[in-house]
């Protein structure tokens, strides 16, 4: 279970709720219940077992944990516990199960419905994305690889990357959550010995799962896992996003704002972005729990308890984590202040030089080798930033450069609409547009 300090700051509702030790207890009792049905619909209990069991069945936290510390396993002072309050029907609850039929099934209802949750949150990141994406799918801003200008862009074009990734982690999530939804009640060692497939069947469809095709005495940990890898990617598409906002939140950039950003106790002037470095730092969280989640797939024999302990302390982090984390992201893109204006100064700051992949390709295409090319570019426009001259201009004057291009072709080359020309191609293959678009990756004419 969380820390208290853990749950007020980071754990939202319903999400909270899930990893409490009283919904630990009614997983429990609820596929106890579940396989005494089965049983007894196939006359293997008495009848009216399970209506007994029941209407006597009360959890009592208390009761279990004094028992717990009593003899040492958490299962078997829950059924002591129950026991206490149901009286001799009682004997029939756990009949022919082991301890990880319970837990397993019961955590693997604790997941589906965790994984719904996320990939609600998800969902809604997603429809926050797609229209800031569409928004400013035209508004130019400055490419930076390497932290250094590249060539113009749209903010609406970044945005609509990070729209395209969720899409492949809702899909990890949904894959995650159909790959977790099997139960086990096949016994100590997965061969059914005292309890039979059919019984097994109709108490995990009655709780909404399928049986695990094949299980040693747990579920193989490959399924959970694979939950844990579709949680880590979740958290870092967010940190994707939150590390651009912080890069372009600089006070040298000033492109976007968080839409309120905390300040400092010593400096008035400050508007941090607070919240995109706290997504950032519970990214790393949740990705550093991939690797145990991998270590636990290798047990010994038929199952040792090497997992156990793990587990309880990683799906309620990394679940309470990422879906405080999408809830948080919703709202920051939301609530983004994107400055349009800025973006295009900071264009036109570059006086130009972005565009020197245009300029190589164009003195290619009329004839100059591409190394000579190359040189010639890389030495112009190194001139104009160290004369702080624009770059069309520095172009112009070099003789070389007018023996090759007319100034029409010169004027091209640095034309910032026909750069971003075919911006709608990428929006059309990811949202399915048509307009304007045709699917061999161009425009209509």
């Amino acid at each position: 279970m969380l820390s208290p300090v853990m749950l007020d700051r980071y754990a939202l509702p319903p999400m909270k709720d899930l990893w409490t030790l009283d919904a630990q207890y009614q997983g429990w009792l609820a596929v106890e219940l579940a396989a005494l049905r089965a049983l007894e619909e196939l006359g293997h209990v008495p009848s009216g077992a399970t209506q007994a069991v029941r209407a006597g069945a009360k959890i009592d936290s208390g009761r279990i944990q004094t028992l717990e510390q009593e003899v040492g396993h958490d299962l078997v002072a829950f059924l002591w516990a129950l026991e206490e309050e149901i009286g001799p029907e009682g004997r029939w609850l756990h009949f022919g199960l082991t301890s990880s039929d319970v837990k397993d099934t019961a955590l693997a209802l604790t997941l589906v419905q965790a994984l719904d949750l996320v990939i609600g949150k998800a969902s809604r990141l997603g429809e926050a994305l797609g229209e800031l994406a569409q928004r400013h799918r035209e508004a130019p801003i400055l490419g930076r690889t390497h932290g250094r200008w590249a060539e113009p862009t749209t903010f609406g074009l970044k945005v609509l990357a990070w729209y395209d990734e969720l899409k492949r982690v809702a899909d990890r999530l949904r894959r995650a959550r159909e790959g977790i939804a099997v139960g086990k009640l096949s016994g100590a060692v997965g061969t059914y010995a005292y309890f039979p497939p059919e019984a097994e069947e109709r108490a995990l469809t009655s709780l909404g799962l399928r049986p695990c095709p094949v299980a040693t005495q747990v579920i193989a940990r490959d399924r959970h896992a694979e939950v844990l890898f579709a949680l880590a990617s979740a958290a870092s598409l967010v940190e994707k996003i939150a590390l651009e906002v912080r890069h372009l939140s600089r006070s040298e950039v000033g492109e976007v704002e968080e839409g309120r950003p905390e300040g400092s106790s010593a400096m008035p002037h400050k508007r941090n972005p607070i919240l995109s470095e706290r997504l950032t730092g519970l990214a790393r969280l949740v990705r550093a729990s991939l690797g145990p989640a991998l270590e636990d797939n290798a047990l010994w024999h038929e199952r040792d308890m090497s997992h156990s302990s793990v587990e309880r302390v990683l799906f309620p982090q990394c679940f309470t984590l990422v879906d405080y984390m999408l809830d948080r992201a919703e709202g920051l893109v939301r609530g983004l202040k994107v400055f349009p204006d800025r973006m295009l100064a900071r264009v036109a700051e570059a006086r130009g030089v972005p565009f020197s992949e245009g300029l190589l390709l164009a003195l290619v295409r009329n004839g100059m080798a591409r190394r000579e090319a190359h040189g010639l570019v890389a030495r112009l426009s190194a001139q104009a930033e160290r004369e702080s001259r624009d770059f069309a201009e520095v172009a112009r004057d070099d003789p070389e450069v007018r023996t090759r291009l007319s100034r029409e072709e010169l004027d091209a080359v640095f034309d910032l609409r026909r750069a971003l020309r075919h911006v709608d191609v990428p929006f059309g293959r990811v949202l399915g547009e048509e307009a304007g678009y045709n699917a061999h990756g161009g425009h209509d004419a």
